[in-house]
């Protein structure tokens, strides 16, 4: 009686280990996919139209917008579709641009579909 209740406890043990290891393994897969997207070239190209929008001259000497990083720590899959982005302006973690990534199905490029700033930022865009 006693042998067969340690075998089960061995067993269970065992499952719960290989399950919690394919968890962590899916996890880390997951999130190495999304700095992939995050580093493409189509990634580049909607973050950077999406800054020229928000400021004509972003990434040249006479405009607001100087750089910008993406926050691989902080990239998740929205809900509802899409990538949650989050871009670092001027290398200041008080200028934040949050927006959502999603695929284009009819042309493939990725389009920012919606954009949320700080204060900060806001409050930087509106300077002249």
């Amino acid at each position: 009686m006693k042998k067969s209740k340690l075998i089960v406890l061995v067993l269970v043990v065992f499952g719960l280990s290989i399950g919690g290891c394919s968890l962590i393994t899916g996890h880390s897969t997951k999130k190495q996919e999304m700095i992939e997207i995050a580093e493409s070239q189509k990634m580049k190209v909607a973050i950077e139209n999406m800054l020229n929008k928000l400021d004509p001259k972003a990434l040249t000497p006479e405009g607001k917008i100087k750089t910008y990083k993406i926050s691989k720590s902080d990239l998740d899959y929205n809900p509802m579709g899409g990538l949650l982005v989050k871009v670092v302006i001027n290398n200041d973690d008080r200028l934040v641009l949050s927006t959502t990534i999603q695929e284009d199905a009819t042309t493939g490029k990725y389009e920012g579909t919606y954009i949320g700033e700080t204060e900060e930022l806001s409050d930087l865009l509106e300077k002249d």
